[in-house]
């Protein structure tokens, strides 16, 4: 029993004490990468491009929404319901155009996040590869290490040298 005891200690040790460890923070990489930021700035760009379009649908709303106010006492029931049935059509229509734009740009943002992140893992295996690197945490699934096991600028200096082109599909909706 002491046998299987002394044995089960020696392997446990083996891999808790892992030979070599190296930290990454794979958000800073990703958000500090200037094409990043680069295609950021010109989703939100783009996405300025349809804030008029959006406001004045909401003010057409807000139009039609004062005129059903302004009538109640004019109009019949059946005159006012029609009206508000319109009004709820078209708010849903336009909420629907609000939902589907944010889903869209909050996917063109992940798929390009995803694009640099498959670029870091292949650095970062090259250099588990190259630095006989055992394990390979990211910057959130530790409390506390030294600085002397961060490779996040050794892997971002390798990812700026990498000629990688993002890019986002614009909003196609009428």
């Amino acid at each position: 029993m002491k046998l299987k005891f002394l044995f089960f200690f020696i392997l446990l040790s083996n891999f808790a004490f892992a030979k070599d460890i190296a930290v990454v923070n794979i958000n800073s990489l990703i958000d500090n990468d200037n094409r990043y930021i680069d295609i950021i700035l010109q989703i939100e760009s783009n996405q300025n491009s349809y804030l008029e379009n959006f406001q004045n649908k909401e003010k057409k709303l807000q139009s039609m929404l004062n005129e059903i106010n302004e009538s109640k006492l004019i109009l019949s029931d059946n005159e006012i319901n029609i009206q508000i049935e319109n009004y709820n059509k078209e708010l849903n229509q336009f909420n629907m155009l609000i939902e589907d734009f944010n889903i869209h740009y909050q996917n063109e943002i992940i798929n390009i996040r995803e694009v640099l992140l498959s670029e870091i893992i292949v650095l970062l295996e090259k250099y588990a590869i190259e630095n006989n690197v055992d394990i390979i945490f990211d910057s959130t699934n530790y409390l506390i290490a030294s600085n002397s096991i961060d490779i996040t600028d050794i892997i971002g200096n390798e990812l700026e040298k990498i000629d990688l082109v993002l890019e986002y599909k614009n909003f196609e909706k009428n």
